[in-house]
């Protein structure tokens, strides 16, 4: 009977959303050490949150935007910035095909909100190091 109750009240915590998962950014298809032809395809992973695209306001969403070889991303209160290294899919896309020159390549995607500014907390997946052929 306790176990009953117990399962019970387990249940009744997941389901309620007490217990949530962090959000979280991935990359589907690449791993630290890829090796890899020019044009990349990457596509982006999101868990806990939603996409919406750029200058659409709703609660728990944000874009993707594609860091590479930034090394240390420091001001999360602005805007990310629109450059070669810093690539904003503010559409809502979930993946791309991109020209990388041959060689090493540190990769990292940061979710940003309808400003491109990142959430707060910051969303960012881990850095993964890639080598282009």
């Amino acid at each position: 009977m306790i176990k009953k109750y117990f399962t019970g009240f387990l249940s009744l915590i997941v389901f309620s959303g007490l217990i949530s998962p962090e959000p979280k950014v991935y990359f589907i298809n690449l791993q630290e050490g890829d090796v890899v032809e020019s044009p990349v395809f990457i596509q982006f992973g999101l868990s806990g949150k939603g996409i919406a695209p750029a200058g659409v306001a709703r609660p728990d969403t944000g874009h993707h935007h594609l860091l590479i070889d930034v090394g240390t991303y420091l001001d999360y209160s602005k805007p990310i910035p629109a450059t070669n290294k810093h690539i904003h899919f503010g559409g809502g896309q979930t993946e791309t095909s991109i020209d990388l020159l041959p060689g090493q390549h540190e990769l990292q995607l940061i979710l940003g909100d309808l400003y491109h500014v990142p959430l707060s907390p910051p969303i960012t997946s881990e850095k993964i190091k890639i080598l282009v052929r």
